[in-house]
């Protein structure tokens, strides 16, 4: 390579790496306002084909004042933005963290994690999770450089009913709102543990049970004991198209047990009227070989990554 060349190809290097410094230092981050709701909307119109799920949310999250949503600023346009929401006491989830598109590689995702991390630092305690697709590395290394560990890993299983024939047998029964302490006290049991990674799904969310979570999903008659409390579903509608589908939440019961509840359920959601079962499984040994047993495939190549760090204070 010429000498002159390889100078050239130095200086654009140098050049496109004072660039990406400069515009990461310009970038302000802070609290989110109204006005920043169309930059909010352009930033997120191509994202997930125009289906992004933030504009939906927006307007809650500007009246969450017990989390904080966030922008992150250059030059008067908003380029990225990120929630942190409080779960429960002890409980905070991050979420919704974009960025422009024409912005992205320009370490903006990573500048609002960090200002939301400090935000969390500041005002809670107990433990901050998020969730990722494992196919993103530069949030798993974001994760690791944070000082976060891995809490649990998802995938996506789903079975369509044909044909179901419940006859006589319902081994559910709905849990009564007089039993959710009992619920809890089961779930959090270790011995046997009922409950991989120790979390729930509240729906793209992950935290340990607690009562706030549970009388949710007992009142709206959600949750059912399998076979006088040998297991536990929680199961939501969920919109398919033209159909609608149960969405499993929780199955939590002694590994042995899983095949049989999953055969089960088929029978409960023909009785509710669900055309097929979604389920986001927590990926633990043996799971692709237990639901293929009860009649559910695999619908998702990737899987979900839930990290965790708890606080210090």
């Amino acid at each position: 390579m010429p000498p002159w060349l390889s100078i050239g190809c130095f200086q654009v290097n140098k050049l496109n790496i004072m660039t990406r410094k400069s515009i990461y230092d310009q970038v302000i981050c802070r609290p989110a306002l109204p006005l920043d709701t169309p930059g909010m909307l352009e930033l997120t119109r191509k994202i997930w084909d125009g289906d992004d799920y933030v504009p939906k949310t927006w307007h809650d999250w500007l009246n969450d004042h017990q989390g904080l949503l966030a922008v992150a600023e250059l030059r008067g346009r908003v380029v990225g933005i990120g929630k942190l929401t409080k779960l429960s006491q002890d409980d905070w989830w991050l979420e919704g963290l974009r960025v422009h598109p024409q912005f992205e590689g320009r370490r903006i995702a990573s500048r609002i994690h960090t200002y939301l991390l400090q935000s969390w630092e500041k005002l809670g305690s107990g433990t901050v999770r998020f969730a990722t697709v494992s196919s993103r590395e530069p949030v798993k290394h974001l994760a690791k450089v944070n000082g976060f560990r891995l809490a649990g890993e998802y995938s996506t299983f789903k079975s369509a009913l044909n044909n179901c024939d419940p006859g006589n047998r319902n081994p559910f029964s709905p849990i009564e709102i007089d039993e959710e302490q009992l619920l809890l006290n089961w779930l959090l049991s270790t011995n046997p543990k009922r409950l991989p990674f120790g979390l729930m799904d509240l729906g793209w969310q992950f935290a340990p049970p607690h009562l706030d979570y549970l009388d949710e999903y007992v009142g709206e008659k959600k949750g059912w004991w399998w076979h006088q409390q040998h297991g536990v579903v929680i199961m939501v509608e969920k919109i398919d198209g033209e159909e609608t589908w149960g969405r499993v939440r929780m199955i939590a019961s002694k590994t042995e047990n899983l095949v049989e509840i999953l055969t089960d359920l088929h029978l409960l959601a023909d009785r509710l009227g669900y055309a097929g079962i979604t389920w986001l499984a927590p990926l633990v040994p043996g799971i692709e070989g237990i639901t293929a047993q009860a009649g559910y495939i695999r619908d998702w190549d990737s899987s979900l990554l839930v990290y965790e760090k708890s606080s210090t204070r």
